[in-house]
C-alpha cells in the first residue's frame, strides 16, 4: 500500500522524539460509530480507483482548526493518499487571527462580521458560525497559494440578498450573475458557477449593499478528499448550538459529509468554573444536532491536547508547570461522551505523551510547541495530524479485516 511508505517515514521522523514527549501509535478508537463501516468502505473504494464520487471530510473546532496548520496538514495526506477533490469551504471573508493553508482571503470594501462565539451578535448563523455582512461596495477577493490541480471546477456560496444578486468578476474581467437557488424568503440561499482551474486564483465575489456571505466552497469536480476547516478562533463547543438548526439540516444536507471531525476543548480547559455535567449536555446536544442533520456521516471527537498554564487559576497535573484549571474534567467528560454516544475518538493529550507533553514539546530542539504552551509550532501541527492520519488509515486496515472475517465466518 503507498501509505505504508508514509508509516516507515513516520516511524524514523518520531524517533528523533524523546519517548516522553509523543506516541507514534495512539489508535482511533471506534465506539460503536453506525456510520463508520461506510466510511471505511467508501475511503477504500477510492483507494482502489473504484469510487468516483468524492468524499466529504468537516473539521469543526477552535483555533487549532482556524489556524489550518493541523487540518492542512491532514487534508494534505489525504489528498494525496485517497485524491485532490479541492479546496472545500472556506469562511466568508479574511477574518482576523485566522487562516486558510490554501486560499488568501482578503475584504475591499465594507464588511461587518457577526460571530457566533459573542453573544452580543445575533443572526440566523449558518455552519462555520460566521456571517459576513457587506455595508455598500463591498468585494472579497480569493487568492489560491498553489497552483489548483487541472479540471473543472465549482465555486458555491451560501447567501442572502434582496432583490440585487451577487456577482462573480473573474481575472479577465468576465462577469457572471450568482442568483440564489431555491426560496427566496430562505435566510440563506446557494449560488454556484462552473468554472476551470486557472480562473480560480483572483475571483472577485461583488456583494450587493446589504448581501450577507455565510461560505464561499471552492471544488474540484473529481473523486478524491475535501477536508473542510471551520475553525473559530476561541470557540468552544457549545457554539455549534447557536447555529440556526433549520440551516444546519440545509447546508449539510446539501454538503453531504461522510465525515465529521469535532476538535475542541482547550478553551473550556481554561475556564475555572466548568461543570461537567453541563459541558456534557452541550456537547451531547452539538453531536445529536450534527448527526440529525448529517445521518451519513461518522463522528470523530477529538481529545483536547495538552497545554499548560502558569498563573492561577490552575491545577497541579504533577508537570513543571501547572495544568489548565479544567483540562482533566474536559477530557474525561469527551471520553465519556464519545463511549455513551458512540462516536469515534482519537485522544490528542495521548498522543503528545500525556498532559505533560506540551511542556517536553516546548524543550525539544525543534520545538513542537509555542511558547504560551497552549498552541503548536507549525511542526507541532504537522506531527499531529500525521499520527491522526496513520490512525485513521489503520482503522481502515482493521475494519477490512473484521469484515473479511466475518464473511469467512
Amino acid at each position: 500500500m503507498k501509505y505504508a511508505i508514509l508509516g516507515l517515514w513516520l516511524l524514523v521522523f518520531s524517533s528523533a522524539i524523546p519517548a516522553l514527549a509523543t506516541n507514534k501509535t495512539t489508535p482511533l478508537l471506534d465506539y460503536g460509530d453506525r456510520k463508520a463501516p461506510a466510511l471505511w468502505q467508501n475511503l477504500r473504494a477510492l483507494d482502489n480507483n473504484q469510487r468516483q464520487e468524492p468524499i466529504r471530510i468537516m473539521q469543526l473546532g477552535d483555533s487549532h482548526t482556524a489556524g489550518d496548520y493541523f487540518s492542512g496538514q491532514l487534508r494534505l495526506r489525504l489528498q494525496n493518499q485517497f485524491g485532490n477533490a479541492g479546496i472545500g469551504w472556506l469562511t466568508p471573508g479574511y477574518i482576523s487571527n485566522q487562516r486558510s493553508q490554501q486560499a488568501l482571503l482578503r475584504n475591499i470594501g465594507n464588511w461587518k462580521l457577526s460571530d457566533a462565539k459573542q453573544r452580543k451578535h445575533s443572526g440566523v448563523f449558518p455552519v462555520g458560525g460566521f456571517i459576513n455582512t457587506s455595508a455598500g461596495n463591498s468585494i472579497l477577493e480569493v487568492k489560491i497559494k498553489e497552483a489548483p490541480a487541472a479540471g473543472p471546477w465549482r465555486l458555491s456560496i451560501w447567501q442572502h440578498s434582496g432583490q440585487t444578486p451577487w456577482s462573480l468578476a473573474l481575472p479577465g474581467g468576465k462577469l457572471h450573475k450568482l442568483p440564489g437557488q431555491g426560496d427566496a424568503k430562505a435566510p440563506w440561499r446557494l449560488s454556484t458557477q462552473e468554472l476551470d482551474a486557472n480562473t480560480i486564483s483572483g475571483l472577485k465575489l461583488l456583494a450587493p449593499s446589504g448581501g450577507k456571505l455565510g461560505g464561499v466552497i471552492l471544488d474540484r469536480m473529481a473523486p478524491g478528499i475535501t477536508l473542510d476547516a471551520l475553525g473559530n478562533n476561541g470557540s468552544v463547543a457549545n457554539v455549534i448550538n447557536r447555529w440556526d438548526p433549520s440551516t444546519l439540516r440545509s447546508q449539510l444536507l446539501w454538503r453531504n459529509p461522510q465525515l465529521i471531525i469535532l476538535a475542541y476543548g482547550t478553551n473550556e480547559a481554561f475556564g475555572p468554573d466548568l461543570l461537567p455535567e453541563t459541558y456534557e449536555a452541550e456537547l451531547r446536544q452539538a453531536i445529536r444536532s450534527l448527526r440529525g442533520a448529517a445521518p451519513e456521516a461518522a463522528i470523530l471527537l477529538i481529545g483536547a491536547p495538552s497545554s499548560a498554564k502558569s498563573r492561577p487559576p490552575h491545577i497541579n497535573g504533577g508537570c513543571r508547570v501547572p495544568l489548565p484549571p479544567s483540562l482533566i474534567k474536559v477530557q474525561n467528560s469527551q471520553r465519556r461522551i464519545a463511549r455513551q454516544e458512540r462516536t469515534l475518538y482519537w485522544d490528542w493529550s495521548t498522543m503528545m505523551g500525556g498532559n505533560c507533553g506540551a511542556q517536553f514539546w516546548l524543550k525539544q530542539k525543534t520545538p513542537f510547541m509555542r511558547p504560551d504552551l497552549v498552541h503548536m509550532s507549525p511542526e507541532g501541527y504537522a506531527a499531529s495530524a500525521d499520527a491522526l492520519y496513520i490512525a485513521i488509515l489503520d482503522e481502515m486496515d482493521k475494519a477490512e479485516k473484521r469484515q473479511a472475517a466475518a464473511v469467512k465466518h
